[in-house]
């Protein structure tokens, strides 16, 4: 159980470091005369990957032990593929003999620690992959519907501004091209449009990085839900997908 809770520690680790990151980079202050206005733009592929956290959290807390245990086997599987990419590659080539010993090392004990088969060492793809939030929302377990409200007004628009489908790079167009059209059209997207698409960027944001603490926070009954409470009340009468998730997933829930 212990393994589990320091997995947890880890999500919440790298979720406070990519909202401090993100927060630093679009901050007002202090002044730094390398910061550009344009860098919000950023914020919604950091976003994704802490969707892809909560997601990952919400369906594991469901069943915690196996599921972490079974997110932690596929990276198993992903550490071998990765060293038979290498060795495959450069097997060859002196500088990577240090590396593999390392990966091998780690491999080994990953082996003992997580009981991988003879059989699963054979034959890395009997091990499943962990899978994405498309997939997890489908999966049978009691947070399927929020699992599913996570893809649909979130995942869903964060992924097509990360990968730049042409739906998701209209988001960023505007911008883009601001300084090009110049006149009255880039002073209203310096004046009005980047504006607005901060504030919900780094919005949305901060409501994926507070629902994957309250999730921890209450599986663990850490005790700190009246805080939470306090922010997701606050950002509520601000951003309409905080007063969404806290009606759907945390207004009832146990404290």
């Amino acid at each position: 159980m212990g393994e589990c809770f320091s997995l947890l520690r880890v999500f919440l680790n790298f979720a406070n470091n990519s909202y401090r990151a993100m927060r630093h980079l679009v901050a007002d202050t202090p002044e730094d005369a390398k910061r550009d206005p344009k860098f919000v733009l950023v914020v919604p592929t950091v976003s994704r990957q802490l969707v892809d956290i909560l997601c990952t959290i919400v369906y594991m807390l469901d069943e915690l032990v196996p599921r972490a245990k079974a997110y932690q086997r596929a990276g198993y599987r992903e550490l071998r593929d990765m060293q038979h990419l290498y060795k495959t590659t450069f097997s060859g080539d002196i500088v990577w003999k240090d590396y593999f010993k390392v990966i091998e090392n780690e491999l080994t004990k990953m082996v003992e620690y997580m009981k991988i088969t003879d059989k699963e060492v054979k034959n890395p793809a009997l091990i499943p992959f962990w899978k994405h939030p498309y997939e997890l929302k489908n999966e049978q377990t009691k947070s399927r519907d929020f699992l599913r409200y996570l893809d649909k007004w979130l995942y869903w628009d964060l992924s097509a501004q990360s990968h730049l489908s042409f739906a998701g790079l209209l988001n960023a167009w505007p911008v883009l091209v601001a300084n090009d059209v110049g006149g009255e059209a880039k002073q209203m997207v310096y004046d009005r449009f980047l504006p607005q698409f901060r504030g919900h960027a780094i919005g949305i944001m901060a409501i994926v990085v507070l629902a994957i603490t309250t999730e921890i926070d209450t599986h663990c009954q850490l005790g700190n839900w009246q805080a939470a409470d306090f922010l997701w009340i606050l950002f509520g009468d601000y951003i309409p997908e905080a007063k969404e998730m806290y009606e759907l997933r945390y207004q009832n829930r146990e404290r």
